[in-house]
């Protein structure tokens, strides 16, 4: 299944699960361009902690939610680790304009709430989103392998009442292709999944495909329905920021909201 790409505007793109809209929720992954950001962060970085500066980051976050009609949304300070943290409105845009209100230590958020926007923000680790039609709750996930081997997905699935009725998508990210890895990140990442990594092996190299792995984690878990961006960050340069292809780059978001 493929997400369908949305133009909003002024060069703003952002991948869009249509299967997700129907059920009332959105899930959307934006692009790099668009923004006012200057090289490398160009153009649409939505960091306000990269080396680029924090005003830049504040205009194109800002271009995002009114091409998007959404609110500000909440953020938390992503440590690649396993913990989600539950928002109500008390913390409804957390983090958005300033990187001191972010939600600490945290690389999940989950919400019941109408209209309250989650991010998670990503440059080769995978952007999810995952929402329960039947309970009305709906999360965004950070997760590279470091988050896949601490635990984020069964952290998170089990903040679902039933996995059978959770609905996943999973954005944009580094692909297998550009995802050499050691052995150690393969045994870490399979030994906190029911369903092991999904590698694939060279002459000398090692590859994680890191969106494979979370597919076959969550099926484990037992969500079935998932859909998955197939697009490769390190292989689109024009369109998506990559760590491991430039270095020092700029972010994407992946936005999550109960309509």
């Amino acid at each position: 299944m493929t997400l369908e790409r949305r133009h909003l505007g002024n060069h703003v793109y952002v991948l869009v699960s249509t299967t997700l809209e129907r059920a009332g929720f959105l899930a959307a992954f934006t692009e790099r361009t668009g923004g006012v950001s200057p090289p490398p962060f160009s153009s649409l970085n939505c960091s306000l902690v990269t080396d680029d500066e924090a005003e830049n980051g504040r205009q194109n976050r800002a271009r995002v939610v009114e091409a998007l009609r959404i609110p500000p949304f909440a953020t938390g300070y992503q440590v690649h680790g396993a913990r989600v943290a539950r928002l109500g409105l008390r913390r409804k845009g957390a983090g958005y304009s300033s990187p001191g209100t972010r939600i600490p230590g945290t690389d999940g958020l989950l919400t019941k709430m109408s209209r309250v926007p989650l991010a998670v923000l990503a440059a080769d680790c995978l952007p999810i989103v995952l929402a329960s039609p039947q309970e009305g709750t709906i999360a965004a996930v950070h997760a590279g392998w470091r988050g896949l081997a601490a635990g984020i997905l069964p952290r998170a699935v089990g903040a679902f009442q039933d996995p059978a009725d959770v609905r996943a998508v999973i954005g944009p990210g580094i692909g297998p292709d550009h995802y050499r890895v050691g052995e150690e990140v393969a045994r870490a990442v399979a030994a906190a999944s029911g369903a092991g990594a999904v590698t694939t092996r060279g002459r000398s190299s090692l590859h994680l495909d890191l969106a494979a792995s979370a597919r076959v984690a969550l099926a484990a878990l037992g969500v079935r329905r998932v859909e998955v961006a197939e697009v490769c960050t390190a292989c689109e340069p024009e369109r998506f920021f990559s760590h491991r292809r430039d270095g020092p780059t700029g972010r994407q978001l992946g936005l999550a909201m109960r309509l």
